[in-house]
C-alpha cells in the first residue's frame, strides 16, 4: 500500500472510479504523521530515562568545537580539543545552544530534545522495513531488531552524531528503494550533506550510487541518474561544509585542517594520522568473520567498551548463505529470487560494511548499517519460507537479540549535576593556557575569555619553528597557566622547552561531574 501511494498507483479492491493521487496522499498523511510523533515521543522518553550525556567525546570536543566556532576562537586556540576540534561543528551547534542557553537549568528538557534524532531514525527504519517486507508485523519485528542494537541503544540522547548520520543517509536509501520521484537527486543531496556533517559518511557514496543503478528502470537511465546523484551530492556538500572550509582556509590555508596539511602546506599543522587503527581486525579469520568476535563481549573489538551484539553476525550469515545457495542445485530450486528493492538494500549493506571494515572498524560509524540488519535477515528468510513463517521466525530472532545484547556505556550524569561545577577562576586578559591531557576541552570552554589562548602541548611538534611561536606567545602574555588532568609533576619535561616550570602548590582543582584530577596551575618562568 505504501509503495502504491508513493507511486500514485493505488487501486480500489472493488469496482468504481480510481481515487486520485491527492486523495490517496491525504489518506496516508495523518497515519504517517501519527507514526512520526509516536517515534519521536519514544525517543524522547528513552533519552530521558538514560539521563544527561557526558561521554568522552563530548568532554573533549562536541561542546568546545561549536563554542570555538561561534565565539571566534578558531585562530586563537591551538588544538584545544585535539584534531577533532577542527571538524565541522554544524551538527553540534544545536546541542551546545540547548545545553548552555535554552535548557541550562532544565536538564530533563534537554534530555527529551536529545532523544528526538533517535525517534526520527526509528520512523525512517520502520518506513524502510514496510517498503521491503510485505507482512506488516514482519516489518515491525525486522525494524525492531535493528533499532535495539547495542550501538543504537547506547547512543540515544548522546552527541556522537551517528544517529544523525543515519537520519540523513537512510532516507537516501529509502528514496531509492521506494522509487521516489527524483530519487537520484534526493539520494545524492542527502549523501553530500551527510559527508559535510561527518566525514566518515563517505563510506556510503558507492553503496548509494550502486543502489541507484540496481533500481534504474532502464539501462539508458543509469548515466542520467549518476549525473544527478553526483551533482546533488557536490552541491549539498558545498552547502553543508563550504562555510567551514572557508574559515579553515582563512586561518590555516587548509580547508580540511589539520588533515591534508602536507598537501596544502598549512603552517603549524602537526604531522598526525587521524586514523584510529586500534579496532582493525588482527587476524585473517577476523577479517573474514569479524562480526562473530564482538559477540564475546570483549572491549577494544570495534569499540572501546565491552559489548555483545549478534545482529551483524546474523546479517553475515544471511549474506553468506544466500551467496552459497546457488552453488547447490537443490537449494537453488527452493530459493526465491531477491526483488530489486531488496537487492539494492543488500548491496548497500554489504558494500558499506566492506568499505567500513578496512577504513575504520569502529562500530559507531556503522550504526546506519546496524539498524538495517533486521531487514536484511528478514528478506533473506523470505527467500526460503512463506510470509507467516518468516514473521514468526523474525519475532523469535528479535527476542533472542534482546536477551543477548549488551549495549555500551558511554557515561551519563545525574540531572542535578553540571559538567563543570562551582565557581571557576577568572584568568587574566591575554593569558596563555597550556593544556596537557584529555578530555578537558569542556573545561577550556568554561575558562575561555576574550584575549586568552589555549595551546595543547600534546599536539605541538618538536619543530623549533612551532616552539618559537609558542615562546613568543608566552613572553607576550600575562601569567601563563597549565590545565591538565594528568599528574602535575609529569608536565615538567613538556614545559622546559618553553622556559616554564610548575609547582603543585600553585594549582587549583576544577570540580567536574566526571573527573577528579583536573587542575589549573599558575606557571613560572624557569629564570624566576
Amino acid at each position: 500500500m505504501y509503495d502504491d501511494i508513493m507511486h500514485g498507483n493505488s487501486t480500489s479492491p472493488t469496482a468504481g472510479p480510481r481515487p486520485s493521487r491527492a486523495a490517496a496522499v491525504r489518506g496516508v498523511a495523518p497515519r504517517r504523521i501519527a507514526e512520526l510523533v509516536f517515534c519521536l515521543v519514544i525517543g524522547a522518553l528513552l533519552s530521558l530515562a538514560y539521563r544527561t550525556d557526558a561521554n568522552w567525546d563530548l568532554q573533549n570536543y562536541h561542546l568546545y568545537a561549536p563554542f570555538a566556532a561561534l565565539h571566534g576562537r578558531l585562530g586563537l586556540d591551538y588544538f584545544a580539543a585535539g584534531f577533532q576540534g577542527y571538524l565541522n561543528p554544524l551538527q553540534d551547534m544545536p546541542y551546545l545552544l540547548a545545553r548552555t542557553a535554552l535548557f541550562d537549568h532544565a536538564p530533563r528538557l534537554l534530555a527529551l530534545c536529545a532523544g528526538l534524532p533517535f525517534g526520527c531514525l526509528a520512523f525512517i527504519v520502520f518506513r524502510l522495513a514496510a517498503t521491503l517486507i510485505e507482512d506488516r508485523w514482519g516489518a515491525v519485528f525486522a525494524a525492531l531488531i535493528g533499532l535495539t542494537g547495542a550501538t543504537t541503544l547506547s547512543e540515544i540522547g548522546t552527541t556522537f552524531d551517528d544517529i544523525l548520520t543515519g537520519c540523513v543517509v537512510l532516507p537516501a536509501l529509502l528514496a531509492i528503494v521506494g522509487r521516489w520521484r527524483h530519487a537520484a537527486a534526493i539520494a545524492g543531496g542527502l549523501c553530500g550533506l551527510a559527508i559535510a556533517l561527518k566525514l566518515t559518511a563517505v563510506i556510503f557514496v558507492v553503496p548509494l550510487a550502486g543502489a541507484i543503478v540496481i533500481m534504474a528502470p532502464a539501462p539508458r537511465e543509469v548515466l542520467g541518474n549518476a549525473w544527478r546523484f553526483a551533482l546533488a551530492a557536490t552541491l549539498a556538500f558545498a552547502l553543508g561544509y563550504g562555510w567551514w572550509g572557508v574559515l579553515l582556509w582563512r586561518h590555516f590555508h587548509d580547508p580540511l585542517f589539520p588533515l591534508l596539511g602536507h598537501l596544502f602546506h598549512a603552517p603549524l599543522a602537526p604531522h598526525l594520522d587521524p586514523r584510529d587503527t586500534r579496532f582493525l581486525p588482527r587476524s585473517p579469520m577476523q577479517w573474514i568473520a569479524y562480526p562473530f568476535y564482538w559477540i564475546e563481549g570483549r572491549s577494544f573489538i570495534v569499540t572501546e567498551m565491552k559489548l555483545r551484539d549478534p545482529r551483524f553476525a546474523l546479517a553475515w550469515l544471511a549474506a553468506v548463505t544466500s551467496a552459497a545457495a546457488p552453488l547447490i542445485g537443490a537449494l537453488r530450486r527452493r530459493m526465491a529470487p531477491l526483488p530489486p528493492p531488496a537487492r539494492a538494500l543488500w548491496w548497500f549493506l554489504i558494500t558499506s560494511y566492506l568499505t567500513w571494515l578496512p577504513l575504520f572498524s569502529i562500530l559507531r560509524y556503522a550504526l546506519p548499517l546496524e539498524v538495517c540488519t533486521g531487514i536484511m535477515v528478514a528478506t533473506a528468510l523470505r527467500r526460503w519460507l512463506p510470509a507467516r513463517a518468516t514473521t514468526r521466525l523474525t519475532l523469535a530472532i528479535l527476542l533472542v537479540c534482546l536477551a543477548v545484547t549488551k549495549p555500551m556505556g558511554w557515561g551519563r550524569i545525574a540531572y542535578g549535576q553540571h559538567l563543570v561545577q562551582g565557581r571557576q577562576p577568572a584568568l587574566p586578559t591575554g593569558a596563555v593556557v597550556l593544556m596537557r591531557g584529555a578530555p578537558i576541552g569542556f573545561v577550556a570552554m568554561r575558562l575561555a575569555a576574550p584575549g586568552n589562548r589555549f595551546v595543547n602541548l600534546a599536539e605541538l611538534a618538536t619543530d623549533p619553528a612551532e616552539q618559537r611561536v609558542v615562546r613568543r606567545l608566552i613572553d607576550a602574555a600575562a601569567p601563563a597557566f597549565l590545565l591538565t588532568n594528568l599528574p602535575v609533576a609529569g608536565a615538567t619535561p613538556a614545559l622546559l622547552p618553553y622556559g616554564l616550570t610548575v609547582d603543585a602548590a600553585r594549582c587549583r582543582p576544577i570540580r567536574t561531574a566526571t573527573q577528579r584530577t583536573i587542575r589549573i596551575c599558575a606557571l613560572s618562568h624557569s629564570g624566576g
